[in-house]
């Protein structure tokens, strides 16, 4: 008898829920000959309609003792209603994970599509972290393939469980269980071979003439320029201000900070206008930051200079906080490589036969600190960006041998498999020390600023800050130099503010990881002390500062609402066992679940207008939407690792809780062109979803959503994977699909939907190359209604 353990390593990582999808069936022979006839082809994948869904596996409990499963922590029981059932029960066992229901192998065969659905209901949840899950793994495959469902509940709260995969090694296992402690009863569980979708042909007319809503994105706003006509202009060369990028650091003081320093105070002291900077190459040897503070009508102009740094230590590069009216322009930040690089290139030559070394050459100087392996990113061998394959993390080396000038033997700490002749893209650093940090600014205007390398987020944003800008800047190489990586973390990042928020004509490339993030941070797992107190738990006090006065919503641990929206009488941070303790002016619920989540409304990333960029060929996603009222319009998508787009909230507890829920939003005239090369999010182009830990939420907290008139080329999975929905247009839009996909994905092209109510999908045009499989609408008839299919058109 064997019974799987997850280990706790899993939780390093961020699961996006599975919906991978179903193989393409076969259209009758009269079928297919009507649709040539009117040359408005639609292609059903198996399983729609449930015409190819078989039950293959289902729960019995009828025998006594039970068969054809094994149990640990569970009991056959009843419940209220004297139906049969499992109870598992992990209350009393202290350790992490408990593996309840075990079912035997060879149920799952590679190349097929399977639903495992579990109707449960939950008898109790002890603290904040515990869930309950399902999951497929497969020993031959390993931790990094497995097929995750994880979800929550209160005392009495009923549901279904449904995880859908598509396995690629015949020796898939399934286990479902409980993680840390709980109680839960299972009344069903079952494997159907299908995936469980009902379809809707995409050139047939269904739904109905139901108009769709109208939805009005983001509205016009003004960042006001500075107004300081008579304030002095100031040269920062007056200060000892040194151009000497062009030979290495100096010992000693840090001149060019100490410069810096000096003509900022004196641009504060006198009200100066403007900063000005001759054009140069300025070395900051010591890694200070450049701080501009409480500055109101000014610019500073670098002249085209460029602030070159290689010392991980004193913080951001450029810090901007608490500014009014104010521009920064023509500038640049770049990290030195030649004394630090940032990410190695370098090609698998050898894999041991036991997976305890491999050997790789690498096409420059080899990285020999084990603490400088933090991530191997699978490259693109023509184009040389984060590629097709896994990425590997988490296996920092026991030890490294350096076998000649460009190759290492590495010992992983842990079992890893990267792919003999594969190349890689090995990054040193991820977070370490950001470009230029903006907190509580005011009518902020960044103009022409490029970022050429830094070893965390290129540009950061924090605090209470509204109406700022980014126009003309870029994220990129240096002309005629070619590198690793720009940034080693994300493009742009807001992790919180008070919105009115603008890219316009910005080109960010080759990150490490998404090239904008957009949200706010939440809250996820609370305790409650009294009346008026609640204790936030496992909380990281910079991500979700709180203070007297904020408007604080509490919600379901589903994002539902409770109704309850209090003022702060006080907040209390305790570092150090990571609670803030909040203090409400009005009396709190009856009752509040230990997973609920906080919305502090203090903070609101709304209203962000993103016009003419290029977002392209960087880890991760290109731009992720967590926030209300948006307009995406006239930008380029190109080759991001994952989803072009994403439209969430996202609770991944340990990691991240981000974004009150994407709302009021228009996506249109942008162009989406080779994305998801890895099949992140079962390969969406465009992901929408409200997470819970890695699974998608049944309430609708996304709403009105609008895509029209843009144009998508070449996806490798579904066009458009939307959830946790309500009002859903995609309006004219342009979708061809010409070449083979480097993954094999099975719903490419199509349109998936779950979880959701409204979705318009009229005049579309899909054009499929011969030999592949045709698209369609595919949805989860239980959980999506009021679907309205109308004027598509589909060719090949």
């Amino acid at each position: 008898m064997h019974f799987y353990t997850l280990n706790n390593e899993m939780s390093a990582f961020k699961f996006t829920g599975l919906r991978l999808p179903v193989l393409a069936a076969k259209l009758l022979l009269g079928l297919f000959l009507f649709l040539i006839a009117t040359s408005r082809l639609c292609g059903q994948n198996a399983g729609s309609n449930g015409s190819n869904n078989q039950v293959i596996w289902q729960l019995n409990l009828k025998n006594n003792p039970p068969t054809g499963f094994t149990l640990r922590f569970a009991k056959v029981a009843k419940d209220d209603k004297g139906r049969p059932c499992i109870e598992a029960d992990s209350r009393r066992d202290s350790t992490t994970w408990h593996s309840c229901i075990t079912l035997p192998g060879g149920l799952f065969k590679a190349g097929q599509d399977y639903l495992v659905s579990i109707d449960y209901e939950v008898i109790d949840r002890v603290g904040d972290g515990s869930y309950f899950y399902v999951f497929a793994r497969s020993g031959s495959l390993g931790y990094g393939a497995d097929k995750w469902q994880r979800w929550r509940g209160e005392t009495g709260d009923h549901g279904a469980a449904k995880l859908r995969f598509s396995p690629t090694s015949n020796d898939y296992q399934l286990t479902a269980g409980i993680c840390k402690q709980g109680a839960i009863r299972i009344l069903d569980l079952k494997i159907i071979r299908g995936d469980g979708l009902a379809s809707i042909p995409l050139a047939s007319t269904a739904g109905g003439d139901r108009p769709s809503p109208q939805i009005t994105g983001a509205q016009p706003f003004t960042v006001d320029p500075p107004s300081n006509p008579n304030g002095p202009i100031v040269n920062a060369a007056d200060f000892g201000l040194v151009s000497d990028g062009d030979r290495p650091p100096e010992n000693g003081p840090d001149r060019n900070s100490i410069a810096l320093k000096a003509a900022i105070a004196k641009c504060r002291e006198t009200g100066a206008s403007k900063l000005i900077v001759p054009k140069g190459v300025y070395r900051i040897t010591s890694g200070e930051t450049i701080v501009f503070d409480g500055l109101n009508d000014f610019i500073f102009d670098g002249g085209g200079s460029t602030f070159l740094y290689h010392q991980i230590k004193g913080g951001h590069g450029m810090s901007i906080q608490k500014c009014n009216r104010a521009v920064f322009r023509n500038f640049n930040l770049d990290w030195d490589w030649k004394i630090d690089p940032l990410a190695s290139v370098g090609r698998i030559t050898k894999l041991a036969a036991d997976g305890s070394f491999f050997e790789m050459r690498f096409e420059g100087a080899v990285p020999i600190d084990p603490k400088r392996w933090v991530t191997m990113n699978p490259l693109d061998e023509k184009l040389r960006v984060p590629g097709t394959g896994t990425e590997l993390s988490g296996f920092t080396p026991k030890k490294i041998d350096k076998l000649d000038a460009q190759t290492v033997r590495v010992w992983p700490s842990r079992p890893i498999a990267p792919v003999p002749g594969q190349l890689y893209l090995l990054r040193h650093y991820t977070y370490e020390k950001h470009g230029i940090g903006m907190n509580s600014n005011a009518h902020l205007s960044l103009q022409n600023v490029t970022i050429f390398s830094f070893p965390g987020i290129g540009f950061i944003v924090g605090g209470d800050q509204h109406h700022f800008e980014l126009v003309h800047c870029r994220i990129t190489y240096p002309d005629n130099e070619r590198r690793a990586i720009t940034t080693t973390a994300d493009g742009f990042h807001v992790e919180q503010s008070q919105g009115f928020i603008r890219l316009e004509n910005c080109d960010f490339g080759y990150m490490g990881d998404d090239c904008v993030n957009i949200h706010d941070n939440i809250h996820s797992g609370v305790r409650v002390v009294e009346a008026h107190t609640l204790v936030a738990t496992g909380i990281v006090a910079w991500q979700c500062p709180y203070a007297a006065g904020d408007a604080v919503e509490i919600r379901n641990g589903d994002y539902s609402p409770t109704g309850f929206t209090g003022k702060l009488v006080s907040a209390k941070a305790d570092y150090k066992n990571k609670e803030t303790t909040l203090v409400f002016e009005a009396a709190l619920p009856a009752h509040i679940a230990t997973d609920a989540i906080l919305f502090n409304h203090r903070y609101g990333s709304r209203n962000v207008i993103i016009q003419n960029c290029t977002f392209h060929e960087n880890r991760a996603r290109g731009v992720l939407c967590n926030t209300a009222d948006w307009l995406i319009e006239g930008n380029r998508f190109y080759h991001n690792q994952n989803a072009g787009l994403h439209l969430e909230a996202d609770v991944s507890p340990g990691l991240w809780s981000e974004g009150f829920g994407a709302l009021n939003v228009i996506v249109r005239n942008n162009k989406f062109d080779s994305l998801n090369v890895v099949g992140a999010a079962g390969g969406a182009a465009i992901y929408v979803g409200a997470e819970i830990a890695g699974s998608r939420s049944p309430f609708p907290l996304l709403e009105n959503i609008l895509l029209e008139n843009n144009y998508f080329k070449e996806v490798t999975g579904p066009v458009i994977d939307v959830a946790s929905f309500k009002n859903m247009v995609i309006r004219n839009n342009v979708f061809i699909n010409n070449l083979p996909s480097p993954i094999a994905l099975k719903m490419r092209g199509c349109i998936l939907a779950a979880f959701g109510s409204g979705l318009w999908v009229e005049g579309n045009d899909w054009t499929t190359k011969n030999g592949l499989d045709m698209p369609g609408l595919f949805y989860d008839s239980e959980t999506t209604k009021n679907i309205v299919c109308k004027g598509n058109l589909l060719k090949n």
